[in-house]
């Protein structure tokens, strides 16, 4: 049984719920500056001149934010929202040049690009087709390019983001070409970035040392055929969490390790000059340190038992979207409750048949006015949240190292959902 997945703040979940209306997600800041720092740890330990940035697609509440940056981490932004934000913390001096981090959207016009490089961004581009609008922006003075190795992993096959069916990065056969168009154009420094997958499988724990070494092969054939030296090496993220009790932990000394043989072995092969090492985790960061704290209000039993909660997809959608598992804990809410664990269906108002948080699941016997909590609701869960069937959004708190709650978010209301309405 992982511990990292069937642990919550069960005391401070209790004292929340006395105090702040359900739903609301609850976010446990020791766990995320402990997350912040083994990951950390774990990369400088074998590169010194590591650099992190946290994938602010994951969770962009602007308190876990600050707190992710003042663990050390700059930003991988893939929006101008995104980009907005993060400068809204302020700027960091990094790789020798001012710098937020690194933007990589995807399928970008010039005006999106020039929005990230004006707020002090590194651009990354995606695609040959986007080069050319390096001219209309103004050209900088180094530039990364994704590179699609051809190869990609996930636990969810449309989170697999390289191979002939991603949408995502510049064919590796391209490469050469690519940095030879940049080059051309004034370009004086260079990088490379990869993502293969959101989410790779826990047992993979070769597969980072393995995609990077096939990275390493195509700097080295950018250098044979353009003389362009790749000083900066983005290996994305992807890391993978555990969702079920069964499944093991990521083990990030070894993914560490592992790209350290990958860069020594390609290096020295090829006469590479080492790039710097980037990475950009998101999920790994926020996933475990987030909770979605909701109350019983309806159980029908029909053809199954559904548990209805005040919680829906809305809130958090991955499980309508992608049928992800997330593990689900219950707190009865009075000591009568009693009853043998029982297979429920956790069920949201949301008027979609896939509104179910979790499916067929044993649980502790339910009863209207229980509190269900579910885990790993940190990361890609609020930022995924949406308004469908005029649903409101709910309250984000943060429990802080010395027990006392903050409100980093209030619900939304009947009047945000429609202050953009111009009549």
């Amino acid at each position: 049984m992982n511990k990292q997945v069937i642990y919550y703040p069960e005391d401070a979940v209790l004292r929340a719920v006395k105090q702040f209306e359900t739903p609301f997600f609850l976010y446990d800041e020791a766990r995320l500056r402990e997350n912040c720092r083994n990951f950390k740890k774990a990369f400088s330990r074998h590169f010194p001149n590591f650099w992190p940035l946290y994938a602010v697609k994951a969770n962009s509440n602007p308190e876990i934010l600050k707190i992710i940056a003042e663990e050390g981490f700059d930003f991988d932004a893939s929006s101008p929202s995104e980009v907005w934000i993060t400068r809204k913390l302020g700027k960091t001096e990094d790789f020798a040049m001012s710098s937020i981090g690194m933007f990589t959207g995807n399928y970008n016009p010039a005006s999106e690009l020039k929005y990230a490089k004006d707020a002090g961004y590194l651009l990354n581009l995606d695609d040959i087709s986007m080069i050319p609008m390096l001219q209309e922006i103004g050209v900088s003075e180094f530039i990364s390019l994704r590179i699609n190795p051809g190869v990609g992993k996930a636990t969810i096959e449309s989170n697999v983001f390289a191979g002939p069916n991603a949408k995502y990065g510049i064919p590796f056969e391209q490469a050469a070409q690519a940095y030879a168009m940049v080059r051309d154009m004034g370009v004086k420094r260079f990088g490379i970035h990869m993502m293969t997958g959101s989410n790779v499988p826990i047992g993979e724990k070769n597969y980072f040392g393995d995609i990077i070494k096939k990275l390493l092969e195509v700097v080295a054939d950018i250098k044979e055929k353009t003389g362009v030296e790749i000083e900066l090496l983005n290996m994305g993220g992807g890391f993978g969490v555990p969702y079920r009790p069964e499944e093991d932990s990521l083990n990030m000394e070894e993914i560490a390790l592992s790209v350290r043989k990958a860069f020594d072995e390609q290096c020295e092969k090829y006469g590479l000059k080492e790039p710097h090492l980037m990475a950009e985790p998101g999920r790994w960061i926020t996933a475990d340190m987030g909770f979605l704290v909701s109350r019983v209000d309806v159980i029908k039993d029909g053809y199954k038992k559904f548990v209805g909660i005040d919680a829906s997809s809305n809130d958090m959608p991955r499980p309508s979207i992608y049928g992800a598992y997330h593990h689900v804990s219950v707190i009865q809410a009075r000591e009568s409750s009693g009853g043998k664990p029982e297979t429920v269906s956790i069920a949201g108002k949301i008027c979609e048949n896939n509104d179910q948080l979790a499916q067929d699941r044993e649980l502790l016997h339910c009863e209207v006015g229980d509190i269900i909590v579910i885990h790993n609701c940190g990361a890609h869960a609020y930022s995924m949240g949406h308004n469908y069937n005029g649903r409101l959004r709910h309250a984000e708190y943060l429990l802080r190292i010395d027990g006392s709650f903050a409100k980093i978010r209030r619900a939304e209301t009947f009047e945000d959902l429609y202050a953009t309405i111009l009549s």
